[in-house]
C-alpha cells in the first residue's frame, strides 16, 4: 500500500505509522510531500476540514506533475473548534481519498481549551508559540503539540492525530462489516414498509 502523506511534520508521519499499527497494516510506504492547506495557520471550525480537502486536492497536481503513485493521500489538519454548546476545543480531522477518488473523513478526540485561549487565538495569537516561551523550547507544533502541553503528555499532538487517521481509515478497511450493517437496516426498513 502506498500511501502519500500531504506534510513533512514528523509528528504527523509518526500518527500515520502507529495508526496502520493499531489496524494491523504492515505492507506499506509513506512518501511525505509538503503541500500546503490554503487556510490560516491555526484553523478555525469549518476551516479544518477545508484544509485536509485542499491538501489532498494540492498533492493530486503534486504526484501527478512528479509522476508518483498512491493508493491514498492523507491529509492531518488540526485546528479549534466550538461544539453544539459552544465551548471550545483543540481537534484534528483527516481526510483519507483513494487512487479511485473516494473519500473518508476522520476525527480525534477534542481537548477542552478555555475560552480566554480560544478568543486569543481568534485574535490570531499562537498557543505554539506561548507554549515556548512557557517550556523555553522551541517548535511545540511539530513535537508535543497544544494538546501534549494541556495534558501533561497523555495526549501528545501524533497521539491525538492517531486517532484521527484510524477513524478516516475504518470505511477503507472494515468494508464487510459496513455493509453487513447496511444490509441489516436494508432489511428493517423494507420490512416496516410490507
Amino acid at each position: 500500500m502506498k500511501i502519500v502523506l500531504t506534510s513533512t511534520n514528523p509528528s504527523k508521519k509518526k500518527a500515520l505509522e502507529n495508526a496502520l499499527l493499531d489496524l494491523e497494516l504492515s505492507d506499506y510506504e509513506i512518501n511525505c510531500i509538503k503541500v500546503n492547506s490554503d487556510v490560516p495557520s491555526k484553523p478555525i471550525g469549518y476551516e479544518i476540514i477545508r484544509g485536509a480537502d485542499n491538501r489532498n486536492q494540492n498533492a493530486k497536481d503534486y504526484v501527478l506533475k512528479n509522476n508518483l503513485e498512491y493508493d491514498y493521500l492523507c491529509s492531518i489538519e488540526g485546528g479549534f473548534s466550538l461544539d453544539e454548546n459552544g465551548l471550545p476545543f483543540v481537534v484534528t480531522y483527516v481526510i483519507v481519498e483513494d487512487n479511485n477518488g473516494k473519500k473518508s473523513t476522520g476525527k480525534s478526540l477534542g481537548i477542552r481549551i478555555r475560552k480566554d485561549m480560544f478568543d486569543f487565538i481568534k485574535s490570531g495569537g499562537s498557543l505554539n508559540q506561548l507554549i515556548e516561551e512557557i517550556t523555553a523550547s522551541d517548535n511545540n507544533k511539530q513535537k508535543e503539540g497544544i494538546t501534549g502541553f494541556l495534558t501533561g503528555g497523555l495526549y501528545s499532538r501524533d497521539k491525538v492525530d492517531k486517532d484521527a487517521i484510524v477513524s478516516a481509515f475504518i470505511p477503507f478497511i472494515y468494508i464487510k462489516e459496513r455493509d453487513l450493517l447496511s444490509e441489516k437496516i436494508k432489511n428493517k426498513i423494507g420490512g416496516l414498509y410490507e
